[in-house]
């Protein structure tokens, strides 16, 4: 048998909660932006350590991200996955070479650092209604809802969420904003099971263009059309999903891969 049918037979018959039902929320259009989003040309960077010396991240990486596209950023840990991300979300500047950010692109930046800017006095609601000020409450409700705050869980104050509950803040203002350029970087990291689906099921539908990086290989099957690879300071460019990427590279190659 299937083992997608296996896994459908299994997972059919499984009820949530009522509480636990997931709110469908329709996520604005994002703006279109050109066809090409960014491109990459002879990009290097390097981190001054604190004892004084310096570590070379990468060096001479080049490559196109277009329109529509999901991309899967990889790479071992310590390869600088994080750093690039940083430089095409502009929070860091390269040291060598340019990052050239196409016409009409709005970016939209999540990382663990991206948590520690909320405002902890703040509710659930207030935060998501200052990301969306244009629409009234029963939207900004629903939304809270379609990210799993449902009841009373809107009126908590941000400096009680869990590192979970945050995220899913984050992200739903990410996704309610004008933005058709996300830049993720472990967005699932503190995410249960139903969150993580929550978020799946939103990008799927995000019609902007993606990069990202994550440790969740089930996540990046089911979403990316392209792997850009980091390794050795260098990056190569599968120009396949992320399956057609596992059977290009060696099986040595997996430990530690994002």
């Amino acid at each position: 048998m299937d083992a997608g049918i296996k896994k459908r037979e299994k997972t059919k018959g499984i009820e949530l909660p009522h509480e636990q039902r997931i709110i469908k929320f329709e996520f604005p259009e994002p703006p279109r932006s050109g066809d090409d989003v960014a491109r990459l040309d002879n990009l290097g960077k390097i981190w001054l350590q604190p004892d004084g010396t310096t570590r070379q991240v990468f060096s001479g990486l080049a490559g196109m991200i277009r329109r529509q596209e999901k991309i899967a950023l990889t790479g071992r840990n310590g390869a600088g996955k994080s750093t690039l991300l940083k430089v095409l979300a502009g929070q860091t500047e390269p040291t060598t070479g340019t990052v050239t950010i196409g016409a009409n692109v709005q970016v939209g930046y999540f990382s663990q650092h991206s948590m520690d800017l909320l405002n902890g006095e703040m509710t659930v609601s207030e935060t998501v209604q200052a990301a969306m000020p244009q629409v009234n409450i029963g939207v900004v409700r629903n939304l809270c809802a379609a990210f799993l705050f449902q009841g009373d869980d809107v009126d908590k104050k941000v400096k009680i969420l869990s590192g979970g509950e945050k995220s899913r803040v984050v992200l739903a203002m990410l996704l309610a904003r004008p933005l058709n350029f996300l830049i993720l970087d472990e967005p699932t990291n503190h995410l249960d099971i139903q969150s993580r689906e929550v978020l799946l099921e939103a990008l799927q539908q995000f019609t902007g263009t993606l990069i990202m990086v994550s440790h969740d290989r089930y996540f990046l099957r089911s979403l990316v059309n392209r792997v850009f690879e980091i390794d050795h300071g260098q990056m190569r460019i599968f120009e396949g999903n992320y399956e057609y990427y596992l059977e290009q590279i060696p099986p040595a190659a997996f430990p530690g891969e994002a």
